[in-house]
């Protein structure tokens, strides 16, 4: 399997992770007709199946209510989000219907926090639909979804994070909107917040970027860029969402010759690197993520050609100590990058090209 099969797979992976938030919320609703935490709502008392079999006729229903009414309650919501999640007829049927999403902004732009919630859960399974749909919530909803990742309120950003990764998994002219949004310095602030961090947004939001890096990285701009380079410091290997960091650093050519790094940037990214050898990364799915791109970005940190950016691999037996445990993968997929790194290393002159050839155990 080569590495852009591995990258496929992976975004298949997370695109599926990423409709399945939506989707089990149907076991929930099954176990409990009660949904007082969620919706306010106290007793629910239509039967699960008529929830789970709301036809695109209902939807226009609901939609002409809301319309007419110009303010959608949090049952109304309740029974749209569900619609939604039966397939794309219902969420074609609801945002081809002039003024409907617009009573929904309505309501996620308004003052009662309950119904803030509860619109950007109805906005998060739409945004299940194909790109026509996520190009009109971002045109109509995107400034909002991404305001509120400045937020305090828990459901309302996980909601708002899952509806934006929905977006960027499936138009590329929703993505080009969000980032001018501002989007990217507020995804890695809740990318990189503090491991104790309650509500644990960081995979989430590792998430949403990862996708930006796979389908709008030339997109991204050298603001967001630079902002990311002064913050490569706060993401640790053993951080939630870490599987992500290398792929993003080296799809959004953060390590290049024209991007400048410090000292401390560089040693950043390379305690990363060598923090991920120490781990179980070749245990899980992520880990190849993490070794694959983890090899890459190395290879331009030292295409630099300065010594001083190394940290603790300027030191030729930590550097053979890393390169030996990769090359004991055996795995073809590495093999062009390793050396790379290696012929990297030796052009910069510090040590005995011979003598560190001869350390090197390369698995034929």
């Amino acid at each position: 399997m080569d590495s852009q099969t591995t990258i496929r797979n992976e975004d298949s992976v997370l695109r599926l992770k990423i409709r399945s938030y939506a989707k089990e919320q149907r076991q929930i609703f099954r176990t409990n007709a009660t949904d007082a935490l969620r919706f306010g709502l106290g007793q629910i008392k239509r039967e699960i199946s008529e929830l789970e079999n709301l036809s695109a006729k209902d939807v226009c229903g609901l939609a002409a209510r809301i319309k007419r009414r110009k303010h959608a309650t949090s049952e109304d919501m309740y029974r749209l989000s569900h619609a939604f999640l039966q397939g794309n007829e219902n969420i074609n049927t609801f945002s081809g219907i002039q003024g409907a999403i617009q009573v929904l902004v309505k309501e996620l732009s308004g003052t009662n926090m309950q119904r803030q919630i509860d619109a950007a859960e109805c906005f998060c399974n739409l945004s299940l639909g194909d790109g026509h749909v996520s190009e009109k919530i971002t045109a109509l909803a995107g400034s909002y979804l991404v305001t509120y990742l400045d937020g305090k309120e828990e459901r309302l950003k996980r909601s708002c994070l899952w509806t934006l990764a929905n977006m960027l998994a499936t138009c590329e002219k929703a993505a080009k909107t969000l980032l001018q949004m501002q989007i990217v310095p507020k995804l890695w602030k809740l990318y990189t917040a503090p491991t104790d961090d309650l509500n644990r947004f960081q995979d989430d939001a590792g998430i949403c970027l990862y996708l930006i890096a796979t389908h709008a990285a030339c997109t991204v701009s050298a603001v967001d860029r630079r902002y990311i380079v002064e913050h490569l410091h706060e993401k640790l290997p053993t951080d939630p969402g870490s599987d992500y960091y290398m792929y993003i650093i080296y799809q959004l050519n953060i390590v290049c010759s024209e991007e400048d790094l410090s000292v401390q940037q560089a040693e950043s990214l390379v305690n990363f690197f060598v923090g991920n050898l120490k781990t179980d990364w070749d245990s899980y799915a992520g880990g190849s993520m993490r070794i694959y791109y983890g090899v890459r970005v190395m290879a331009n940190l030292l295409a630099k050609g300065d010594p001083k950016l190394l940290g603790c691999l300027a030191e030729p037996e930590n550097f053979v100590n890393a390169l030996n445990r990769l090359f004991a993968l055996q795995d073809s997929n590495l093999r062009y990058d390793l050396m790379r790194l290696l012929k990297n290393f030796l052009s910069l002159n510090i040590v005995d090209s011979n003598l560190l050839l001869e350390q090197l155990k390369v698995y034929a």
